[in-house]
């Protein structure tokens, strides 16, 4: 009782209780017609992240029985989800399973983070099923190792030629020139300038 008590204490906020108190959002309708819906929290107060958090929990779970049920397993309408500050809003239960099967129905996620490293503070062992479940990566940047090492790696190596001339000067003069090709890994400032980490 006192940990259920601890948990809803926050529905001891009358404006908290009225926005809950019923549905004006019509999440299982974004799939039938062309519509914009907007989540906006606070970056600075994480109070209330949990309900940006469970709208995204019902919003998977509503489109998917709804393309199962009613459309035959795929939405008329594509319902793009862009999950800006991804990080922050808290856990999406079951993220990786999710990613899995919501492209089927005709929805996508795009998870925008500032680093690989919160994906995995958050989501621990799933991180990497979340992020092998995505089709695309966009790297706008950054400077954190961990993101630079792996896109580096994903990468692999790139091909460079490479040539070294001689010239030798005295009583039998001689010159020459040697070709190689070489394997190099692909540098930090390429991956910053042209990888990818807008996980969709």
């Amino acid at each position: 009782m006192i940990s259920c008590g601890a948990r809803l204490a926050v529905f001891d906020i009358a404006e908290l209780r009225e926005v809950t108190s019923y549905d004006e959002l019509e999440l299982d309708t974004l799939g039938d017609r062309k519509t914009a819906l907007f989540l906006i929290m606070s970056d600075t107060d994480d109070s209330f992240n949990f309900l940006i958090s469970m709208c995204y929990t019902q919003l998977f779970n509503l489109l998917c029985e709804k393309a199962d049920d009613v459309y035959g397993g795929r939405l008329p309408v594509h319902v793009r989800c862009l999950i800006d500050e991804c990080a922050n809003i808290g856990q999406i239960p079951k993220l990786e399973k999710l990613v899995a099967t919501i492209r089927s129905r005709e929805i996508s996620a795009c998870l925008v983070l500032q680093a690989r490293s919160q994906l995995k503070a958050i989501y621990k062992d799933n991180a990497d099923t979340i992020i092998g479940n995505m089709d695309s990566q966009v790297f706008l940047g950054g400077s954190e190792p961990t993101t630079l090492k792996e896109l580096s790696e994903a990468l692999g190596k790139e091909t460079i030629d490479t040539f070294n001339t001689s010239d030798t000067r005295g009583s039998s003069p001689s010159c020459g020139t040697n070709y190689q090709k070489l394997g190099k890994d692909v540098p930090y400032l390429l991956v910053k300038s042209s990888a990818a980490l807008n996980l969709i």
